[in-house]
This record gives C-alpha cells, sequence and structure tokens, in this order.
C-alpha cells in the first residue's frame, strides 16, 4: 500500500496523510486482497477483516463492537496479515485529466459538478504529475461566467428593472465584442497566476516547506467553476470560492486546511480592500 505521489510504504499510519509527502489519501482509495489485512478501529484497535469485492469492509459504515466508535472504512488504519499483501490504488485521476478517456464533455461537466458540491474528493483524486488542463478548463469556466452574467443582466434589462445600466449587447457588438472575446482567457490567465502567487507567498511566509508555485496555480484555476456564483452571488459566491480554491491548496501542497484557508483567505482580504481604496478614490 503505497502513496500515489511518493510511494511511501502507507501500512499502520496514526493518521490518513502520508507522512513523507504528506499526501491526504483513504483507505477506500486502494483494493485488497480479500482477508490479506486487517482494518484497526484507531479508537481502541479492534480488527477487522476486508471481504467485499475489493477486499474492505463491509458494510463501509458500521459501529466498532469494542468500543461503540462509529467507523468508516475510509478512515481506517490498515494492518497487512502478511509480508507479501498489496494494495492497488484505484484512484488513478479525475475524469478531467482522463478525458482522452472519458470525452472531453463529459469529463467537464463531472469537473464543475465535484467541484462545486465535494471539491475535497475532487481534489484527491487528482494527480500531481498529470498533465492536468487546469488552464484550459478555467478559461472555459470563465467564457460561460461572462456568458451568464450577460445574459442574466440582459434578462433583467428587458424586465424594465436596470435601465440605468447598458446593453450588454453593446459590449458584444463588433469590433469590442472579438476585444472582450479575446480578453477573457488573457484575464483569466493573469488572474491565476497572479492569485497563485499571493497565495504562494503567504503559503512561504506561513513557513510551508516544499510547496511549489504551479500547484497554487492549479488550484486557482480549478476553483474557476464556481466563477458565475462569484459574479451573480458576490457574498456567497466569494465564500464559496475561497473554499473551492482552499481545499486544492491542502491537498495540491499537502496542508492542513486551517493553513490553506488562511493562504487563501489572507489575498482575497487585500484585494478587497485594494477595490474599496479603488472605488473610494474614484468616487470621491
Amino acid at each position: 500500500m503505497n502513496c500515489v505521489k511518493c510511494n511511501y510504504l502507507l501500512w499502520d499510519l496514526p493518521d490518513n496523510r502520508c507522512p513523507e509527502c504528506g499526501h491526504l489519501f483513504e483507505t477506500t482509495d486502494y483494493a485488497f486482497k480479500p482477508r490479506s489485512v486487517h482494518f484497526i478501529c484507531r479508537t481502541c484497535h479492534q480488527p477487522y477483516l476486508g471481504t467485499d469485492f475489493d477486499g474492505l469492509p463491509y458494510p463501509r459504515r458500521f459501529t466498532c463492537i469494542s468500543c461503540g466508535e462509529a467507523l468508516d472504512a475510509a478512515h481506517l488504519m490498515v494492518h497487512p496479515l502478511s509480508p507479501d499483501a498489496v494494495a492497488e490504488p484505484t484512484r488513478e485521476g479525475t475524469p478531467w485529466e482522463l478525458r482522452d478517456r472519458v470525452g472531453t464533455a463529459r469529463a467537464f461537466v463531472d469537473g464543475l459538478t465535484r467541484l462545486a458540491t465535494q471539491p475535497g474528493e475532487f481534489f484527491r483524486m487528482s494527480v500531481a504529475s498529470s498533465g492536468h488542463g487546469a488552464t484550459l478548463f478555467s478559461v472555459v469556466c470563465a467564457y460561460i461566467a461572462v456568458f451568464m452574467v450577460a445574459g442574466v443582466f440582459t434578462f433583467f434589462r428587458k424586465a424594465g428593472l436596470i435601465n440605468w445600466l447598458p446593453d450588454v449587447g453593446t459590449w458584444l457588438a463588433m469590433p469590442q465584442g472579438l476585444v472582450l472575446l479575446a480578453a477573457i482567457p488573457l484575464i483569466q490567465i493573469g488572474w491565476n497566476y497572479l492569485f497563485g502567487t499571493l497565495i504562494q507567498t503567504v503559503l512561504w511566509g506561513l513557513g510551508q516547506s516544499g510547496s511549489e508555485l504551479d500547484q497554487s496555480v492549479r488550484a486557482v484555476a480549478f476553483g474557476s467553476a464556481v466563477l458565475p456564483a462569484v459574479f451573480l452571488l458576490p457574498p456567497v459566491g466569494l465564500l464559496w470560492y475561497v473554499f473551492v480554491v482552499s481545499c486544492g491548496i491542502e491537498h495540491y501542497q499537502c496542508t492542513t486546511r486551517s493553513r490553506a484557508v488562511v493562504a487563501t483567505l489572507i489575498p482575497m482580504l487585500l484585494a478587497a480592500n485594494v477595490a474599496l481604496a479603488v472605488t473610494y478614490t474614484v468616487f470621491d
């Protein structure tokens, strides 16, 4: 049972984090030969055998017969019963990373859904060394967000609710429409690197060793999945965005949840203060 990132042996660990590289994992990320290992309650060390098709306990959630603790197979300690016991990883990338096999459209929809509802699951499935296409994903999300916002503004303007705003159609008319369409990828990619660099700076300031800039940029890029919410529902959308990006930072940078949230939140607060200062200067 080896870490998918650094190949460290994961038997008998006190928690579900690789001590070598810090990668988070779940016991259910692996398949075992039935009855070849013990799954051990972390509270009382009561062992259980895995009897289902993947060699895992069945049912996956149950109550410990010894201490009464509510157990989940995903978080149990694993102890081999023989020297040749093996565990095969069953999560080898997200559908987006495997889009050549899954299909690009299907993989993109899956990525949007998972990032919006289960970002921790998406990032845990992700393979750090893969050709992930995070930049492409973020640019497509940016286009979707812009057209959704334009559609909502057009609807409310035709309903007479925001007549004081200019017609969105004029923004998309030639030639400024082409300029806008060409600028969207540049703005999005620039934001990915700017926000990622700020996050990385905070991580370095917090003493996070071994962190890499490209992984922070990658987390920001995949956070683009919730851009429509950021533009249409700013308070809720911004919190949602911070949550998704911080999940990516936690997994890609192998850091703690609290440190990931702090590293993501500080640049956002800085950006908010800059925006307020600019607004005050312009309208004062």
